[in-house]
């Protein structure tokens, strides 16, 4: 499994989105189970800790475009 600090996977907010709503490997999909803003919430949680510092945070358009 990949470490999520610094993970340049992170940098563009679409990545985690997609995992996150659709999972991927052994990662369930949560895109059934939480809102848009909570899924923003998430991913910006994700890129914003454990190392990261990322500050153009995903929105819950992001999110709805990405379902």
């Amino acid at each position: 499994m990949r470490r999520l600090a610094e993970n340049e996977n992170l940098v563009s907010a679409g990545y985690p989105i997609y995992i996150v709503l659709h999972g991927q490997k052994g990662m369930s999909p949560f895109g059934g189970m939480m809102s848009d803003d909570q899924m923003a919430a998430v991913v910006n949680y994700v890129r914003t800790h454990f190392g990261n510092d990322y500050q153009d945070a995903a929105t819950a358009q992001d999110v709805k475009d990405s379902r």
